[in-house]
């Protein structure tokens, strides 16, 4: 029997919001008149953008070391990145049991049919006017234990970068 515990929230404010910001404005290379009527024709989000793209990295890697201080026994971490990623990777999503996907629910699904505990960490959040998303955030987690502790220290690591109604839910399956 495997747990599967997820933890979904919103992004309300910037996670960091006694930090300078560096200017990460970057303009497309519209050189002719077909270039200003597609870049016309894209969807603008109307959700607002709380964080530039090295904070939404410096968050995930704030989250990747409170996972790794409880000391769970994952294996495998899915981390879904959006694309594109705006700017280098940092190291830590360069470890081996990190593994980055613009789907994960392949990976998750076979993760899953094999009883394997695993981690994904999946967001949808706005750094730029052109990105979809809805500034959500959420972690699933799929163990033979209840990792308490675990759970415990992301919901916290949420609430004080600026995450709001933080639920938990629990389903019990049969592997």
């Amino acid at each position: 029997m495997n747990i599967l515990i997820q933890i979904s929230a919103n992004l309300l404010r910037n996670p960091y919001p006694h930090l300078p910001k560096l200017c990460s404005a970057r303009t497309l290379p519209l050189e002719h008149a077909d270039d200003f009527l597609a870049l016309s024709s894209l969807r603008v989000n109307s959700v607002p953008i709380l964080l530039n793209y090295s904070e939404h990295y410096q968050f995930i890697v704030s989250l990747l070391k409170c996972i790794n201080s409880c000391n769970p026994q994952f294996k495998t971490l899915l981390l879904r990145m959006q694309m594109p990623a705006g700017g280098r990777m940092p190291k830590e999503f360069l470890q081996e049991q990190v593994l980055m996907l613009q789907d994960v629910s392949n990976e998750e699904a076979i993760l899953t049919r094999e009883g394997k505990a695993y981690l994904v960490i999946e967001d949808t959040l706005i750094r730029h006017p052109l990105e979809a998303g809805e500034n959500t955030f959420r972690v699933r987690i799929s163990s033979p234990d209840y990792c308490r502790n675990l759970v415990e220290s992301i919901c916290q690591r949420l609430h004080v970068h600026g995450f709001e109604g933080v639920e938990t839910t629990f389903l019990h399956r049969a592997v």
